[in-house]
């Protein structure tokens, strides 16, 4: 039977989070949905683990670590072939409110004319969700890659106030839900950036073709990612991914201006980019980092096998 939302899950050693996540699907009051999973190579066997929490969602076989973008293209592949109306691309590491995916519903289907949807995200930490905003409104200048996330960081006692909805111009990869008809138009990830920077890659395509993006704060959801624990090589990854990843987006689109003025920001920064890798205590972030620009002007695209 054709469901109204296929949500995609796409796991990568983060069995501790899982737990929570399964718990608060079961509790969701719209049960209209079913789960797709694949495993990028975990070394927690996070979707074995998955598959005993919530037995009832669907496992795709994994082929190695593919990446993200890759791993929810293969994950929609299914999704489309299923005929639901919405996709859900959700990380591993969030809680959702139990109407979360009632009120994500309502919203799309009140709204003909939008094309995905995103939620209000909280900061978890330690197992307790908190009432700090890590991303509710997001703008982006596409020329020059700056974003602006006007709600980040507010306190809030029960989200009223936050604007009840707002048009926004690209939504957090933790959670965005789509019309899957989009994609008879258009692809949704780039494979090519492995990790970091998928979101503004999709949402500058999505933009030109005219489509709106909005946020509502009905739906709520809590992001647990590991923020003061990640080791050398995980931040040391992040930066290198990040900074490639910005400047194969202005190559890719052309972007001549903005990735100019980025480079002289970057050049200009150094000595203040060196000592906060220094402050980190990090050996090799400042490595790292410059290596993930170079490599973006030389091209270099897909996983860094050194990480």
């Amino acid at each position: 039977m054709q469901k109204k939302i296929i949500i995609q899950l796409v796991f990568y050693n983060d069995a501790r989070f899982l737990p929570g996540l399964a718990k608060s699907l079961k509790k969701q009051t719209f049960t209209d949905f079913h789960v797709l999973t694949i495993d990028n190579d975990s070394k927690q066997e996070s979707a074995k683990i998955f598959s005993e929490l919530f037995p009832d969602a669907e496992q795709i076989p994994g082929r190695g670590n593919i990446g993200f973008g890759r791993a929810h293209n293969l994950l929609l592949q299914r999704t489309l072939q299923s005929g639901a109306p919405y996709v859900l691309i959700l990380n591993t590491d969030v809680e959702l409110h139990k109407d979360f995916l009632k009120n994500m519903y309502l919203h799309m289907s009140r709204f003909p004319g939008v094309d995905a949807c995103g939620p209000l995200i909280y900061y978890g930490k330690e197992k307790k969700r908190s009432h700090i905003v890590q991303n509710y409104r997001l703008f982006m200048n596409f020329s020059t890659a700056k974003k602006s996330a006007p709600d980040s960081e507010k306190e809030t006692r029960s989200g009223k106030e936050l604007s009840a909805s707002s048009d926004v111009d690209y939504l957090s990869g933790v959670a965005m839900m789509f019309r899957t008809e989009i994609f008879d138009e258009m692809h949704l990830f780039n494979e090519h950036l492995f990790l970091y920077g998928e979101e503004r890659d999709f949402f500058y395509r999505f933009f030109q073709q005219k489509r709106l993006a909005m946020v509502t704060r009905k739906a709520v959801c809590w992001h647990f990612h590991d923020w003061d624990s990640r080791d050398r090589k995980s931040l040391c990854r992040e930066y290198y991914y990040l900074r490639r990843n910005k400047v194969l987006y202005f190559k890719e689109y052309r972007l001549t201006p903005g990735l100019l003025k980025f480079l002289v920001r970057e050049v200009l920064n150094i000595p203040v980019t060196f000592f906060w890798a220094m402050r980190k205590k990090i050996p090799g972030l400042f490595y790292c980092y410059w290596l993930g620009i170079l490599h973006g002007l030389k091209n270099k695209n897909g996983q860094m096998r050194e990480f």
